[in-house]
């Protein structure tokens, strides 16, 4: 049941990640940098706007779903008061922009994406806190074909960052298409003791805080580099971090999607010394998939980017991807593993400690170095940043929860993934689509050999029992057809 929870989830955010990929070609090819860093200036405001209104009830929602000394009714009931609340803040400050601004379709725009995004977010955490993979799926497989096709029809009619913000914003409604959100996602009334939404609040508000300044370190760079550089900088910019964005995040957010319910379900019912086992071979999992993925998109950088960027942004995003790819494999590892410890504990308050410094520090560094080095300033503010959440945050993590970490595996997985990717580096090949294919499998041979040679986590025996089972499984699958 684990495996297939897993994969489903690897594919509900492996399909985004390849949209994105497809519309990114389409986008910088069809819209100038400067609309496009309107755009991604634009999707950064509102998400921000979004984790302050509603993000503290999401996790809270997640962490306490399954949790015996609460109803889900209950739950269910905060959720959607606060959506309704927020839905109304949002509506608010958009008609003051639009009063002060005389932008209405910049206002619709914005209203429309925030409160359609929210209800999706809201509506997928249940299915997340439910177990609910393959709905999961579903929906988010519905919600990219729609936002896909309408946002390219859209740049080619000439609607630009328009358009797309537009399509966007319908594509989060696809759950009001089926039965079931209006069957399990308002079949509750409101009804909520004080004493059980204070604890929530405790839980929730805290750690929203902190996703708040971890959208800060996100979205400080590409702000400053409109403000300070320009629109043109900033698109630039969003490209770059694009596409190793979408591969390595899809990574660990897939990963921590399956694992982190599991997780919970574990400590709840089992208890810590489980928990803990399951959680260092998840730190192992994340790193051994993150770290082969980073340096396998450095190998084949010059077969693929041509084919998925534009000319006008293919030069400066070869030039950064090492750099943002780095502190991208940063970004994943805090959000994903070194940030668990303060959940899992209950000790939402302390990430803000940790964060707060590195959102201060990230701000102070982007203002001293995107004036001398513009874009490069910029990575390197962020590249800063996110290592002080991972030494910060594991100094400050260990006295609430010590997460286990399994060093000589690590180690191991490192060697593993470094070899890949020297001897890719140096194969005696061209560059092309069918020569990246072609890395791309001996990469995976490689790397699954390096594997297997150190043996990381015995998975010299754990292996032939698995390749067993699965065998047996098809047998008795055939057998009962």
């Amino acid at each position: 049941m684990q495996l297939r929870h897993s994969f489903l989830y690897l594919l509900a955010h492996g399909v985004p990640a390849l949209a994105a990929f497809l519309t990114l070609a389409v986008y910088t090819r069809w819209i100038s940098p400067e609309a496009y860093g309107i755009y991604t200036t634009l999707m950064v405001i509102a998400n921000s706007i979004n984790i302050i209104l509603f993000n503290w009830v999401y996790v809270a929602l997640l962490r306490y779903w399954n949790d015996k000394n609460f109803k889900q009714a209950e739950l269910m009931g905060l959720l959607l008061s606060v959506l309704a609340v927020g839905s109304l803040l949002i509506l608010l400050g958009t008609s003051i922009y639009c009063s002060l601004t005389q932008d209405i379709p910049m206002s619709m725009a914005l209203a429309g994406l925030m409160i359609s995004n929210a209800v999706y977010m809201a509506y997928q955490r249940l299915n997340s806190a439910n177990l609910q993979a393959e709905r999961y799926l579903k929906i988010e497989v519905l919600r990219v074909v729609v936002t896909a096709l309408l946002a390219i029809i859209l740049v080619w009619q000439g609607y630009s960052w328009y358009g797309i913000l537009f399509a966007t914003s319908l594509g989060f409604l696809v759950p009001l298409v089926v039965p079931h959100f209006w069957q399990g996602f308002f079949q509750y009334s409101v009804k909520l003791r004080s004493t059980q939404a204070l604890i929530l609040l405790r839980y929730g508000l805290p750690l929203s805080l902190s996703f708040i300044l971890l959208e800060v370190i996100h979205a400080t760079d590409r702000v400053l580099l409109s403000y300070l550089v320009g629109f043109e900088a900033a698109g630039q910019y969003a490209v770059a971090f694009s596409l190793p964005f979408q591969l390595l995040i899809l990574i660990g957010s897939a990963l921590n999607a399956a694992a982190y319910p599991l997780i919970l379900q574990s400590l709840e019912q089992q208890g810590e010394p489980i928990a803990k086992s399951k959680l260092a071979d998840y730190l192992l999992v994340l790193v051994g998939l993150l770290l082969p993925s980073y340096l396998g998109l450095l190998a084949v950088s010059h077969d693929f980017m041509p084919l998925l960027i534009g000319e006008a942004y293919l030069a400066e995003s070869i030039r950064l991807l090492p750099s943002i790819g780095l502190l991208l494999v940063l970004n994943a590892i805090y959000l994903f593993h070194t940030s668990l410890a303060f959940q899992l504990a209950k000790k939402t308050y302390m990430p803000i400690l940790v964060i707060g410094v590195a959102a201060l520090l990230n701000v102070f560094l982007n203002f001293v170095l995107i004036p001398i080095y513009k874009i490069d300033g910029a990575v390197l503010a962020s590249l800063v940043a996110y290592l002080v959440c991972i030494v910060y945050g594991r100094f400050l993590g260990d006295r609430v929860f010590k997460l286990p970490v399994l060093w000589g595996e690590l180690l191991k997985i490192i060697a593993s993934a470094s070899l890949m990717f020297l001897i890719l580096k140096y194969l005696p090949l061209e560059h092309g689509v069918l020569v990246g294919l072609l890395r791309i499998v001996v990469g995976v041979i490689l790397y699954s050999f390096f594997i297997y040679y150190f043996n990381v986590q015995n998975i010299r025996f754990y292996l032939p029992n698995l390749l067993k089972g699965i065998h047996k499984s098809h047998e008795s699958t055939q057998s009962s057809a």
